[in-house]
């Protein structure tokens, strides 16, 4: 099958999917049930696909973290802060996916099971996120340290840099921010034709859930809104065709302007966390090479932690 059909196939196929298990009134309950079947791949089934695979189980307080290993002698440590709009997601949906970015980029990754919208709105996810971060730092002095998310994780990321800036902490060695969701304060208007899945109802309705009670333009709620001075460098990632790219493209723009090194990949043609949902596409390749030699230049490049 020539690669040019395989792509459209994919992409048709994502859409079907994702528009048909998450709609925008699909209740949280009912999301995650989905998602869960949908996603989660257990340890076993894993270790059958790649004996060398290392899980280990971690916690904070009642915060779980899972960390995976694909390489033999990791070169740094990932914080990787899983998608799912704020009200969906675990480490067991992310284990294919977090699987290949501790092997593309040399690292062991760590997963928090965060608190999850609306019954945990912000900051519950935030404040998760920085126990998981400052336990990652005393777990693993020495190596150099990097955040990554996707979509609202991306978003999550982004506004974990923040905070450590503010709080005066040291900074990530670098941060990547796949499909990044970081305005909650109004849903774009960017490529609505184009995006196979995503409307700016669902933005709408779930940004609903996370936000709560607080002010949506907060800069830890909507970060894309934030002073993005001093922040680790950015590698952004987005979908030509997703509802976000225009937000990623902003954001990267600011982050410049600011004096912050910031780079965005947008993926020709792609739709939203393609990398991540369809890994085997010539597009996703190229994407995680980039990924990696970010990663491991930015490893290089660190300076040690204080």
């Amino acid at each position: 099958m020539s690669q040019p059909l395989v792509r459209w196939l994919s992409l048709r196929g994502y859409g079907l999917v994702t528009s048909a298990l998450f709609r925008a009134t699909t209740p949280p309950e009912i999301m995650r049930r989905r998602f869960e079947r949908w996603g989660a791949t257990s340890r076993a089934t894993m270790r059958r696909r790649h004996p060398s695979l290392v899980f280990g189980d971690h916690s904070v307080g009642p915060l779980a973290i899972e960390s995976v290993c694909a390489v033999e002698r990791p070169t740094c440590a990932v914080l990787y802060l899983h998608g799912g709009a704020f009200v969906m997601g675990s480490p067991s949906c992310y284990r294919s996916r977090t699987a290949r970015l501790s092997h593309r980029c040399d690292a062991e990754v760590f997963v928090p099971d965060y608190r999850l919208a609306p019954e945990h709105p912000f900051p519950a996810a935030l404040d998760d996120a920085l126990a998981a971060w400052q336990f990652l730092e005393s777990h693993r002095p020495e190596t150099a340290l990097f955040v990554a998310g996707d979509s609202a994780g991306g978003g999550l990321a982004l506004s974990l840099s923040i905070w450590l800036r503010d709080l005066g902490r040291p900074l990530p060695a670098g941060a990547v921010l796949m499909s990044p969701w970081t305005d909650l304060s109004r849903a774009p208007n960017g490529a609505p034709r184009r995006d196979l899945w995503l409307s700016r109802q669902h933005l709408e309705r779930w940004a609903r859930y996370y936000v709560g009670g607080a002010d949506a333009t907060a800069p830890l709620v909507s970060p894309a809104l934030a002073d993005l001075s001093r922040l680790p460098p950015l590698l952004v990632l987005a979908g030509e065709d997703e509802l976000l790219a225009d937000g990623a493209a902003r954001l990267v723009e600011r982050a410049r302007e600011a004096g912050t090194e910031a780079t965005l990949l947008l993926g020709e043609g792609m739709q939203h966390d393609w990398l991540l949902t369809l890994p085997w596409l010539d597009e996703s390749r190229r994407a995680w090479t980039v990924v990696a030699d970010f990663v491991e230049r930015k490893r290089k490049s660190s300076r040690p932690r204080d």
